[in-house]
């Protein structure tokens, strides 16, 4: 059995939904890893561009500044090309790279941060020669700033290529500068701790974007506002649950328990999974957030946490859409049910569970309206403080009925 959406597609179900999802959690991956790609690319630039000044004056003053009479004209060629291909970095990191191209970039920037170290050490060696050894200070303040900067990828194999292509270098380097052996292993030392913290940085930052990946997925169940309650400060969602104008939409499928007995369990799941998530994208669409899943039945809610002007339409402009739309994807009818009125909305349950949800008595009419359209054959009912909120919505009234539970009854309308 298939079933289709108004415009002839296919409802997407359960493994297309996952799919969706895992897009969506490579979508935060990617992104991370590519503005930290291109932090690194400003920094490389800007380092590099400061480098080719002291190289020209370098080459232009050689005797003021080294008291060498010349400097070869490879130290500005080289700087010049570094340069250039830093820049170009950047350009082509500012307008975007698919997840499989930046994986690809992490692997050739560390091995061309490292040419560049290595270019650099030659150059030293070749203007101040091997009897200037002090400058191999510099040569490991540069080896372990490559080496930590492995740290901002979300590739552990990134992070570990630069340290590995650092200690290289330094082992470079410790060879042209006749290095004794217990200098060269501290040194060495330090570059490897360096690198070390580096991986360690790298492990940090996928933390750091396991739990962006997991404010995407939370957004699927819960209100923005609480989702990001949860995140930055969670010990506000313990705190007094709050007051909110609310308008509250309950569904319920008619003889669905009956149309299941037909259905192998997963088929019966399937259905619910793409009735379901009609529903829950037509409420997200306009304003709306869904409280639970009722096996059939859905609470949907608009206006809380976060405020939602005219929350009464908005309700009822989704209650009508969702009418309409599963008239055409489902063999089973829909009763809906839509009401007003104030609730509290909070944290619902213990440490070890907790569930935020809202409470009163406009969930529990909205509840009875739904349970209603069963008697009088309408599939929307819609309270008479709805219908006066909501302004100029084309309803029809159905009269006065009386609810179970309550004493007074309630004028209700419909389309």
């Amino acid at each position: 059995m298939t079933f289709q959406s108004p415009s002839g597609a296919p409802l997407i179900n359960a493994s297309a939904r996952r799919v969706t999802l895992q897009a969506a959690l490579n979508q935060v991956v990617s992104k991370e890893a590519h503005r930290n790609e291109l932090l690194l690319a400003y920094v490389r630039a800007g380092v590099l561009f400061i480098s080719l000044l002291l190289d020209v004056a370098v080459f232009l003053f050689p005797q003021v500044l080294l008291g060498k009479d010349y400097v070869p004209p490879t130290v500005v060629i080289i700087s010049v090309c570094a340069n250039l291909f830093a820049l170009g970095l950047v350009v082509i990191l500012r307008q975007g790279l698919s997840m499989e191209a930046l994986q690809r970039w992490q692997v050739i920037i560390p091995v061309f941060d490292n040419l560049l170290l290595w270019a650099f050490i030659t150059n030293i060696w070749r203007v101040m020669g091997a009897t200037q050894p002090l400058i191999v200070t510099n040569v490991v303040a540069f080896c372990s700033l490559v080496a930590v900067s492995g740290g901002l990828r979300l590739s552990r194999r990134a992070a570990l290529l630069t340290s590995l292509l650092a200690l290289v270098n330094f082992g470079y380097a410790a060879v042209l500068f006749r290095l004794n052996l217990a200098l060269a292993l501290f040194a060495g030392i330090t570059v490897f701790g360096t690198g070390f913290l580096g991986m360690r940085i790298a492990v940090i930052v996928r933390r750091h974007v396991k739990n962006e990946s997991g404010r995407v997925l939370m957004a699927q169940f819960l209100p923005k506002a609480v989702v990001e309650a949860a995140f930055e400060s969670p010990l506000d969602l313990l705190q007094q649950p709050q007051k909110c104008s609310v308008t509250v939409v309950v569904t319920d499928l008619r003889e669905f328990t009956h149309f299941a007995e037909a259905l192998e369990p997963q088929a019966a799941l399937d259905f619910l999974n793409r009735y379901q998530g009609v529903l829950a994208t037509i409420v997200e669409r306009h304003g709306g957030w869904v409280d639970k899943f009722m096996g059939d039945g859905m609470l949907a809610v608009f206006g809380a946490p976060d405020p939602l002007e005219n929350h009464a339409r908005s309700a009822l402009t989704a209650a009508t859409a969702m009418v309409r739309e599963v008239k055409q994807i489902s063999p089973l009818a829909m009763g809906v049910g839509v009401h007003s009125g104030p609730v509290v909305a909070g944290c619902l349950g213990t440490v070890g569970r907790l569930e935020f949800t809202v409470i009163g008595d406009t969930v529990n009419v909205a509840a009875r309206l739904e349970a209603l359209t069963k008697t009088l054959g309408h599939a929307l009912l819609v309270s008479e403080t709805t219908q006066q909120q909501a302004g100029s919505f084309p309803l029809q009234s159905v009269g006065r009925h009386a609810l179970r539970g309550r004493a007074q009854a309630l004028e209700l309308f419909t389309i």
